[in-house]
C-alpha cells in the first residue's frame, strides 16, 4: 500500500460524528433515560481519535523519528492541555466551595490531582469505582477516565506510527504491532468484563483496541487499494451500504447498550459504527474548513467543540446533583444550557489560541512539552492546595464546622492538664483495630476498659470513646470488622463470605482481651435506611425489612447464631452492651445543611422522621434485642434515643443549627457530644451487679464542662 493523502484537509462528516457522539453523552448523563446507551459515544470518540491522529501524524512531512515523536507530543500538549488545565482548575474550585467532604466525594479530589497527568483513569481504576457507581456518579472529574486513556494511548502511538512512516519492513511490523495489540486488547477487555472486574472500563490496555481500530482504519482508508476501490463505478451503492449499516449500529448503541458490557463484545458494535461512518466517506470528500461551513454547519460547529462540550457538561451536571438537583425541568435546561455556554467560550478563547500554529511558530516543540509539564504540574498543586483549605473558603457549611460534623476531627483530645489521647491502629489478617489509650495522665481508672465491634456505625462514636478514655482513663478499642456490621440481626448486611470471616477475625483477636469488668460494646444500624448519601429508598423496602426480625424465614437461626456469639463473650466474665436502634432519618444532613439545597430533590423530605413512625419501625429489632438479653444481667441495651430524640413529634438530624447526625444514620461529631454522658453511665452501668431484668439506660444530664475538641489535619 502506498500513501497519498493532501497535506490541507478538513472532513466535516468527522466532526458530524463527533457531535453526534458528545451530545449523545451529554444526553445519558443528563438523564439516562433519555438515550440509555448514550454512554457508547465515548467508543465512537475512541475510533476517530485513532483515525484523525493518524491522518494529523501523516502530513507532517519527512523527519526523524526523534522530530517526528517530539513533535507529536508538542501537538497533542497543545491540543489537550490548556482546556483540560482550565476545566480542572475551575471544577476543583467549584467543589471546594459546593461539595463537602464525605464518603460520597472521597475519591473527588484525588481524581482532580491525577487528572491533570492524564492518570485520572487509574485512581477511579485503583478505587474499584465503577462507571455506573455513586461515587463516580458524584465525582466531577469521572469523565477525565476517557481522557485518561487517549493520553496513554498518544504515549504509544507516535513511537509505532513513526515505524511506518518509515516503509519497508518498518511498516510491516507496525501493521504487525498495531493488529496484535488490539486483538489481545480486545481479548483482554472481554475477559475482564467477562470474570466482572470493573477496572477493565477504565483501563487503557483494555481500550487500546477502539483506537488502533482508528488507527488500521486510516491506514487502509490512505492506500492505493481503498482509492481504487472509491473509484469504481458502483461505489455509491457500497458508500450507501456502509452508512446504512454504521447508522443502523450506531442507532443500536445507543438505544441499546448495557452497563457492565463494555468495553466487552458490545463494545463492537459502536466501535464497528463509527469505522463504517467514516469509511462511507472517501477522500474525495476532503474540504477546506472555509468550504465545510455549508455540509450541516450546526452539526460541525458542535462537533469543532466537542472537546470543550465533554470536558464541561459533566461537572456541571455533577455540581447541580450536589446543590440545587434535577427535580424540577428548569433545573436539567440550566445545567444543559450551561454547559454549551462554558463549552464555546473554552473552544472560542482557550482551545482556538493555542491551536494556532502560528502562535506557536517560534516555539520550539521541546520547549512546548517542557512548559506544558510545569504547568500541570503547577496546576494539580493549586487543586490540592484548594484541597487541603477548603474550610477556609467554602459556601459549604459541613465543610467549613469540620468540628461539629466529622467524627474523625474530635478523636485527639487534650485537657487542660496535658492529659492527652490519640488513636493508634493496628492492622489485623482483615480489617482493623483502633485504640484509645490516655497518656501523660494521674490517677487510675474510673470506668471499665470498652472493646467495640463494628462497621462505620461503630467508628462513628470515635469522639465518645477518646472522651471516654480521657476522663475516665480507661482503654477503648475498636474493631472495624471489615467494614462489616457484628450482631447486627439482618442477615442481608453480613451474612456473606468476606463479612463471615471478618467477624471470625475480629472475635478471634477479641475473645482473649476479655476479662471480668470489660465490657464488649456492640453498635449497628440494626434498622433499614430510608435515605442514603446519594438516594431514597422505597418506604415498603424499608417497612418490609424493619420487620425482618419477626417474619425473615432466617430470623430464627439469625439469634440461634447471636445468641452463640454472646455465650462466648459471656465466658470471658465481659458484659455486653448492644445498642438499641437509633434514629433513621429520611434526608442526609450533610447534603441538606445548606439553603441552595431545598429544591435538591434527596432533601425533599426533610432531615427528620417522625417519633411514632421511628419507634414503630425499631419494635420488632427492639423485641429481638431484649430477648437476646434475656434473663442475663451481663447483657445490658444502651439506648441513644433518649439522648438523640429526648422528646417532641420529631426526631431531627439538625438541632439549632448543629448536626445530630452526619448522614441519615451515622452521628457527627456534635451528636457524639450529646451522646457521651448517656454513653458514659451505660458502661458504669453495664459492670455493676443488678438483679433486676435488664433495661434501656437511662439519660444522664450534660456535663457541666464541655468537651473541647481539637482539630487534627486530615
Amino acid at each position: 500500500m502506498t500513501m497519498n493523502i493532501p497535506r490541507a484537509r478538513y472532513l466535516p462528516h468527522i466532526d458530524a460524528l463527533r457531535a453526534l457522539a458528545v451530545l449523545a453523552v451529554v444526553a445519558y448523563h443528563l438523564d439516562g433515560r433519555l438515550l440509555p446507551g448514550g454512554f457508547a459515544g465515548v467508543d465512537v470518540f475512541f475510533v476517530i481519535s485513532g483515525f484523525v491522529v493518524s491522518m494529523a501524524a501523516s502530513s507532517r512531512g519527512p523527519s526523524s523519528s526523534r522530530a517526528f515523536v517530539v513533535d507529536f507530543f508538542a501537538r497533542r500538549v497543545r491540543r489537550i492541555v490548556p482546556a483540560l488545565g482550565v476545566c480542572l482548575l475551575v471544577t476543583a474550585f467549584m467543589s471546594a466551595l459546593w461539595i463537602p467532604p464525605s464518603w460520597l466525594s472521597d475519591n473527588v479530589p484525588r481524581t482532580g490531582r491525577y487528572a491533570f497527568f492524564g492518570l485520572g483513569n487509574i485512581v477511579l481504576a485503583r478505587s474499584d469505582n465503577q462507571y455506573f457507581s455513586p461515587l463516580a456518579e458524584f465525582n466531577p472529574f469521572t469523565h477525565t477516565w476517557s481522557l485518561g486513556v487517549e493520553e496513554q494511548f498518544y504515549l504509544v502511538f507516535p513511537f509505532l506510527f513513526a515505524m511506518w512512516l518509515r516503509g519497508g519492513r518498518c511498516r510491516v511490523v507496525a501493521l504487525a504491532l498495531f493488529m496484535g495489540g488490539a486483538a489481545m486488547s480486545f481479548l483482554l477487555a472481554v475477559d475482564m468484563i467477562g470474570a466482572g472486574n470493573s477496572k477493565g472500563y477504565y483501563l487503557f490496555i483494555a481500550r487500546f483496541w477502539e483506537m488502533a481500530a482508528g488507527v488500521l482504519l486510516y491506514l487502509g482508508w490512505s492506500s492505493t487499494l481503498y482509492k481504487s476501490i472509491s473509484a469504481r463505478r458502483d461505489y455509491r451503492r457500497i458508500r450507501t451500504l456502509l452508512l446504512a449499516v454504521g447508522a443502523a449500529c450506531l442507532c443500536w448503541s445507543l438505544l441499546c447498550s448495557e452497563p457492565g458490557k463494555s468495553p466487552g463484545y458490545a463494545t463492537l458494535v459502536p466501535v464497528a459504527a463509527a469505522a463504517l461512518l467514516i469509511a462511507a466517506f472517501d477522500a474525495g470528500r476532503v474540504v477546506e474548513v472555509r468550504r465545510a461551513r455549508n455540509w450541516h454547519s450546526w452539526l460541525t460547529s458542535v462537533g469543532q467543540m466537542s472537546y470543550s462540550l465533554y470536558l464541561w457538561h459533566w461537572p456541571v451536571i455533577v455540581l447541580f446533583k450536589w446543590t440545587v438537583g434535577f427535580s424540577k425541568p428548569w433545573q436539567s435546561a440550566t445545567a444543559l444550557a450551561l454547559s454549551f455556554l462554558l463549552a464555546r467560550l473554552s473552544w472560542r478563547f482557550v482551545e482556538r489560541p493555542f491551536r494556532s500554529e502560528h502562535v506557536f511558530a517560534n516555539v520550539t516543540p521541546g520547549r512546548t512539552v517542557v512548559v506544558a509539564f510545569m504547568a500541570i504540574c503547577i496546576g494539580s498543586g493549586i487543586a490540592h492546595a484548594m484541597d487541603r483549605h477548603q474550610a477556609k473558603f467554602s459556601f459549604s457549611t459541613v465543610a467549613r464546622s469540620p468540628e461539629l460534623w466529622y467524627p474523625s476531627k474530635g478523636q485527639r483530645l487534650t485537657d487542660e492538664k496535658g492529659c492527652k489521647v490519640s488513636p493508634s491502629r493496628t492492622d489485623l489478617a482483615v480489617g482493623w483495630r483502633v485504640t484509645y489509650r490516655r497518656n501523660g495522665c494521674q490517677g487510675n481508672s474510673t470506668a471499665p476498659d470498652v472493646f467495640a465491634v463494628g462497621d462505620s456505625h461503630a467508628l462513628a462514636y470515635g469522639p465518645a470513646f477518646a472522651s471516654y478514655a480521657l476522663q475516665t482513663g480507661a482503654v477503648v478499642t475498636v474493631y472495624n470488622n471489615g467494614g462489616c456490621p457484628f450482631l447486627s440481626l439482618q442477615p442481608w448486611r453480613e451474612d456473606n463470605p468476606r463479612c463471615r470471616e471478618s467477624s471470625s477475625n475480629a472475635l478471634t483477636d477479641l475473645l482473649p482481651n476479655l476479662q471480668p469488668g470489660s465490657v464488649v460494646f456492640l453498635p449497628s444500624l440494626r434498622l433499614p435506611r430510608f435515605v442514603d448519601q446519594w438516594v431514597i429508598y422505597p418506604g415498603e423496602q424499608v417497612n418490609s425489612l424493619a420487620a425482618a426480625p419477626r417474619t425473615s424465614e432466617h430470623a430464627e437461626s439469625t439469634m440461634r447464631d447471636a445468641r452463640a456469639v454472646l455465650a462466648k463473650l459471656r465466658a470471658t466474665g465481659a458484659s455486653v452492651m448492644l445498642q438499641a436502634p437509633g434514629p433513621v432519618l429520611k434526608a442526609p444532613p450533610f447534603r441538606c445543611a445548606d439553603w441552595w439545597t431545598a429544591s435538591n430533590e434527596i432533601c425533599a423530605a426533610g432531615t427528620r422522621i417522625d417519633r411514632s413512625e421511628f419507634l414503630a419501625l425499631r419494635d420488632p429489632m427492639l423485641a429481638a434485642l431484649e430477648s437476646l438479653a434475656g434473663d442475663d444481667h451481663g447483657i445490658g441495651i444502651f439506648d441513644p434515643v433518649k439522648s438523640l430524640c429526648p422528646g417532641g413529634q420529631t426526631c431531627e438530624g439538625l438541632i439549632d443549627g448543629k448536626p445530630l447526625f452526619f448522614d441519615g444514620d451515622h452521628i457527627s461529631a456534635y451528636g457524639n457530644q450529646v451522646l457521651l454522658p448517656s454513653f458514659t453511665a451505660s458502661m458504669r452501668q453495664a459492670v455493676v451487679p443488678s438483679n433486676g431484668a435488664p433495661s434501656l439506660s437511662p439519660p444522664l444530664p450534660m456535663l457541666a464542662r464541655p468537651v473541647e475538641f481539637d482539630q487534627p489535619d486530615g
